[in-house]
Order: C-alpha cells, then structure tokens, then sequence
C-alpha cells in the first residue's frame, strides 16, 4: 500500500520506501526476496470481495453527479498544474541546500547538500577539479539525489566561495597560488565534510538524516588530492570511489602511493577518455602499480571520445557503469 507521499509500505519490515528505491531497499534489508512478488503478495491478501446491488438512478440526477464531478476533476487538475509550475520553478532556484562548515584551520569551505528522499541513506561526496567549483556538479549531483542518495559538493579552499578563513579577514585563499603544501591541506575539507554531514547544528539537531557508509567521486587534481584525505579514513564510512582524468604530474603528489593507500577492499575506479593520453597514461601506471602490490581492486574504464574530466559524465553509458561501481561498495559492506 502506498500513502500520499507516493511511498510504499514494505510488507516485510513495515518501513516506508519510495516505489523507485523498492528494489535496493530488498537488496541491503531483505536479500534474497522478491520485491515485486512480495507486494503482490500483500495487495491480494488486502482484496476483499462485496457483492455490490445495483442502484437505478434517474436520469437528471445522473446528469447532476457527472457535472460535479467534472467540475471537481477540473479543479484538482488546476491545482496540480499551479502547484506543478511553483514547485519546477523552486527547484530550479534551489537545486540543493547551501551549507557551510569550518575546517579543523578554520578555513570556511561551502557546499551544496541534496538530501535523500530517505532517512539513513548513503552519501555520495563531489569533489572538483583545481581551477574549478562546486557548481559542475548540478547535473549529475541531482541525477544521484534521483537515484535515492544524500549528495555534498563542496568548494575545495581557495574556489568558488571556501577563500576565507575565521582566523581574520585578512587570510585570503585563491589557488593561482596555492602550494603544494596548501594543497594537501584539502584533507581538513573533506574531514569537516563528514563531520558536518554526521554533526549536529548550533542547537543540537542533526545536520542531515543520512546513513554511515559513503563514497566519492572526484575529478583531476582536486580528486587526487581529495582521495589522498579519504585514503587516511575509516574504511567502514567511505567505502568506494572514483577518479575522473587522473594525471600523474599533481604537485609533486605521490599518485600511485596514493592508490595504494586506498587499500585492497574498496573498490576504486578510474576513468579516462581514449583521446586523453595523460589520463591514460596515468591509469595504466596506477592499475600496473597496484596489480604489482596484490591490488584487486581497481578498475579502469576508457570513454569513447577525447572528453576531460567532468565532461566524462556527458556519456550516458559510463554514467551508468559509474552508478553500478558506488553500488559494489555497498553491496559488499557487511550490515552492522
């Protein structure tokens, strides 16, 4: 049965779950049960059978009760098209919530929440290029939200609108100048990113509703040095990610080492298009590197095209096969 939200009761734990997440709800809670049989199931037990009389009803009356309710029909009809029209535009407006957290050096990073349609569901992390900002992300940060995730796309320091620091106003951060040694403090980013999602706001109530386990996708630069961070976490939060157009040439960063920091558990993926021979390059050597150390972990996908890091995600076909790739990582979590 489903309430007015458009939400299905689960005949099996009784939880209210989106008819479009109903398969992946099974799969984490009820494994090895058929969703579809298991609602069918339940609608025939719910079916009763009234043998009804027949009323004969006079013609003008009949008449009466048509144009009521055709009136009726016409009104609920307009009020979802106004609704429909008030509801696109404020999506467009607002395609997520506006956050902002303090790193542990008190560098402000803002960010862009798009909250699950599900308490307790898994978070995805967008992390950007060097030399951009968080709003590459809209397109496919939504595209995860539709998928039945908690999304955060944050602006590393020194972009988009993270260039400020607590300490004073006069600290200003720009990544034209940024430094190596700058640079590798992107992992107080993304810790304070998890801390906000899982912390509580000035009052006391919990920033989001959103589950433990996490994954990442980032791109170029900005991924690397983002994956550096969640390399150092615990491998029960973030569980799996994925690199777009890596380059081994990253602010004397070590990229391979970096990888196998990563561990041999979670899955991580690398991604490059067959025109971009740095990316390739790049992800040749870290595969050769971690198959070398006993790494059976790692994936390499080669996108038709000469595409470059967020551009990647213009190709419907990888889309998916990235969607499929942050699912291993919840499949193969244990349930606590």
């Amino acid at each position: 049965m489903s309430d007015r939200s458009g939400k299905l009761k689960c005949p099996d734990c009784s939880m209210m779950v989106s008819e479009k997440n109903l398969q992946k709800h099974y799969r984490k809670v009820h494994p090895g049960l058929d969703p579809a049989k298991r609602m069918k199931e339940e609608r025939g037990s719910r079916k009763t059978h009234v043998r009804r009389r027949r009323s004969e009803v006079s013609k003008p009356v009949t008449i009466g009760i048509v144009l009521v309710l055709a009136v009726a029909i016409m009104i609920v009809v307009a009020v979802l098209l106004v609704y429909s029209i008030l509801n696109d535009e404020s999506e467009a407006a607002t395609p997520g919530r506006t956050i902002f957290y303090a790193a542990s050096d008190k560098v402000v990073i803002n960010g862009t929440w798009y909250a699950a349609s599900e308490t307790g569901a898994e978070t995805v992390y967008l992390i950007h290029d060097i030399g951009e900002d968080r709003t590459v992300w809209k397109g496919y940060a939504t595209h995860l939200q539709s998928e039945g995730y908690n999304v955060l796309a944050i602006d590393l320091r020194g972009h988009g609108e993270s260039l400020k620091s607590l300490i004073s106003e006069d600290i200003k951060y720009d990544w034209t100048t940024m430094t190596h040694a700058d640079l590798v403090l992107i992992k107080n980013d993304v810790q304070g990113a998890l801390d906000w999602v899982h912390g509580d706001d000035e009052t006391g109530k919990p920033n989001t509703e959103a589950g433990k386990l996490s994954s990442f996708v980032g791109v170029g630069k900005g991924g690397l040095y983002a994956m550096n961070a969640f390399s150092m976490l615990s491998r029960e939060g973030v569980i799996s990610g994925a690199v777009l157009s890596a380059t081994l040439d990253c602010y004397g960063l070590d990229v391979p080492q970096v990888f196998e920091d990563w561990g041999d558990v979670r899955p991580i993926l690398l991604a490059a298009s067959e025109g971009d021979g740095t990316a390739k390059l790049a992800m040749d050597t870290i595969l050769d590197r971690m198959e070398q150390d006993g790494e059976t972990n790692g994936e390499g996908v080669f996108v038709p095209g000469s595409a470059r890091g967020i551009k990647l995600l213009g190709n419907k076909e990888f889309v998916e096969h990235l969607d499929d790739h942050l699912g291993k990582g919840w499949e193969t979590t244990p349930p606590s």
